[in-house]
């Protein structure tokens, strides 16, 4: 099962970035979790992939959970996402999936061996993850303090494993909807028209 595993703290750009994949074609299935911020409503944020996470890793702390066995359960969750209890998936026809969450960056290795995976980091600067959690009223591990962990557990597995990654920095992203369209449409294996590409960077340019 192919997928692209977007990756980054809360605050860094994710939701844009999975929401561009979705409207160039990667399946992302659903329901997705719904946040009360009105710059960002969809999270694109599979609901049942949050609550596999929050199995073996913990939110509050960000650190894993001791005594779970991490690949088994996203053996498990994988095994459902193929037999279509979140939506139909042709598994003939190759399209990659698409899943994001922060707490992924806990369990990069395992998401690697239980996918055909490519990651996606999502990068912003730490003021700016911070300006944005003190904008939504969060908890002090939802800005640069949890920021700092995540891109530990990120730039670990760059170092230490060959998958193949893309880096998106959100405020490039945000100047060049178009090139990133391109990019991320080239990295997944979609193919898409030109006219594709540019209704796809709208929703970049919508934000």
């Amino acid at each position: 099962m192919k997928l692209i595993l977007v990756c980054g703290p809360f605050g860094s750009g994710t939701t844009a970035v999975a929401g561009l994949l979705a409207r160039l074609g990667a399946i992302g299935f659903g329901p997705y979790i719904k946040v009360d911020d009105e710059r960002t409503g969809n999270t694109y944020e599979l609901a049942a992939f949050r609550e596999v996470l929050r199995t073996c890793v913990s939110e509050g702390t960000l650190a894993p959970i001791p005594g779970i066995d991490v690949k088994a359960e996203l053996a498990k969750f994988r095994d459902r996402l193929l037999e279509g209890e979140f939506g139909a998936y042709d598994k003939e026809a190759g399209v990659p999936i698409f899943l994001k969450h922060p707490l992924a960056a806990f369990v990069i290795p395992q998401m690697c061996q239980t996918f055909e995976t490519r990651l996606v980091y999502a990068v912003r600067p730490l003021r700016d993850i911070e300006a944005t959690r003190q904008r939504r009223k969060w908890l002090p591990q939802y800005g640069a303090k949890g920021a700092g962990i995540v891109y530990s557990q990120m730039f670990t597995a760059l170092v230490e494993h060959t998958v193949p990654t893309v880096i998106v920095r959100y405020g490039q992203l945000v100047a060049a909807p178009l090139e990133h369209a391109r990019l991320l449409a080239d990295f997944a294996g979609l193919k898409r028209t030109p006219e594709e590409l540019k209704a796809a960077a709208a929703f970049i340019r919508g934000r």
